[in-house]
């Protein structure tokens, strides 16, 4: 499988560092200069642009492109539309979102055990499948251009990240080495991570309000108020949410009431 990866950003070194050491994979990868006999030659492009450039690169690289090459892109929020150029050409066009949170270009997650979300042509489809089988990765086949799917992954990924901040925050007031505190909540995210996958949801939730603890909540409050009160604004938006959670896993209405109720105190 000859593969090239256009974009040097953090999706494309990614991608680029995870299929360097699969067998089978020919790779080239590269960034704003695209020598058009890489193109020619691919038979699987993966457009790793920012969103906003992916029509222009897809034009750009269209009169080069091989009628039974595919070509996708990997932007979760946009569709095959901004590939036409290439399907006027004959190739097989789609789009292939690794649900992956890639944070920098210098340091890269890894891919085993996530989920490829792809879609388009069924050649492109097959080309997604072994780029991701390549990563370790499962695929989903399903439509990506809804916003309320790109919403679904900035919610968990973004959301997550966000309430890390905080919750090393809290510890390193408490104490905490700032790098200790990260390592510690980030391996407890992954944990969290590893529950969803394994049981699914609400069966991965713990803690004090999937058990009803409404005491428990009470002395979090009082004690993330003292410590850190930007915080205590973060526990208290998010505990509405956790609750509904908590009633989808079978916690009685009662409970969740006492719970909501030490919220708003």
């Amino acid at each position: 499988m000859n593969v090239l990866i256009i974009g040097r950003g953090r999706v494309g070194n990614g991608l680029a560092r995870t299929l360097r050491k699969s067998a089978g994979i020919e790779l080239r990868s590269v960034g704003r200069t695209i020598p058009a006999s890489a193109v020619r030659r691919a038979d699987t492009i993966v457009l790793a642009v920012s969103d906003d450039a992916i029509e222009e690169v897809a034009e750009c690289i269209a009169p080069h492109v091989s009628p039974k090459a595919a070509v996708v892109h990997c932007a979760g929020a946009r569709s095959v539309d901004e590939l036409r150029a290439c399907a006027s050409r004959g190739a097989a066009v789609g789009v292939m979102h690794p649900l992956v949170s890639f944070p920098s270009t210098r340091t890269h997650p890894s891919l085993r055990g996530t989920s490829f979300t792809v879609s388009g042509d069924r050649g492109a489809i097959a080309a997604s499948r072994r780029i991701a089988s390549a990563c370790g990765a499962r695929v989903v086949v399903a439509q990506t251009s809804d916003p309320a799917y790109h919403a679904a992954a900035a919610l968990a990924a973004n959301g997550a990240a966000a309430l890390a901040f905080f919750s090393v925050s809290i510890l390193a007031r408490l104490g905490f080495d700032q790098r200790a505190a990260e390592r510690a909540i980030g391996g407890l995210l992954q944990s969290v991570g590893e529950n969803v996958q394994r049981l699914g949801v609400p069966n991965a939730l713990t803690g004090p309000i999937a058990r009803g603890d409404a005491a428990t909540v009470a002395k979090h409050r009082s004690a993330v108020r003292r410590v850190n009160l930007g915080a205590l604004s973060a526990y208290d938006a998010v505990a509405p949410i956790i609750v509904r959670c908590a009633r989808a896993a079978g916690l009685s209405k009662a409970k969740a009431a006492q719970i909501l109720r030490e919220t708003e105190r």
